[in-house]
């Protein structure tokens, strides 16, 4: 089994030792003297659908289940989603997505062979898969992002 963690903050940044924004709600907010902006924001929230979707891919995973659902009724996905209902890739990542954005929702996502995706607080998404990811760990690298090696602390939810 091989699993990531997949972050957007420098080494310097998850030490606390920098500054830096963790959700959509610091858009406006000052960060070392760079104030984030909406389209940074989004950029960056495409970097880590894009890592998701690479990720995915080098599994060949083309759809998601949803497992530990939270959702209150101030989502969007407020009964739209189900507790292991089986989504499109590109459904899923619109729920990744809400995650993100701290939508009111939260969940785990699992995937054929053993492939799953967890969402973390402040961005923190963990991914895990049994085949070699190696050219989306590349790529997920080049898109700015941070990947290391890391077992996902949500696990011991099974």
């Amino acid at each position: 089994m091989h699993q990531y963690r997949v972050v957007r903050y420098s080494p310097e940044e998850r030490e606390g030792t920098a500054p830096a924004w963790t959700s959509m709600s610091d858009i406006g907010e000052s960060f070392g003297g760079v104030v984030l902006t909406e389209a940074v924001y989004l950029e960056t929230e495409e970097r880590h659908l894009a890592a998701v979707r690479r990720f995915a891919a080098a599994q060949g995973v083309t759809e998601l289940c949803v497992d530990d659902l939270e959702v209150c009724p101030e989502s969007s996905w407020w009964q739209r989603v189900a507790e292991g209902d089986r989504l499109p890739l590109d459904e899923a990542l619109e729920l990744v997505r809400s995650v993100l954005r701290e939508d009111f929702v939260w969940c785990r996502f699992s995937g054929d062979e053993g492939f799953f995706v967890h969402l973390g607080y402040d961005y923190y998404l963990y991914i895990g898969l049994t085949r070699a990811p190696e050219p989306a760990v590349t790529e997920t690298r080049r898109s700015g992002l941070h990947v290391d090696l890391f077992e996902s602390p949500y696990l011991d939810l099974d």
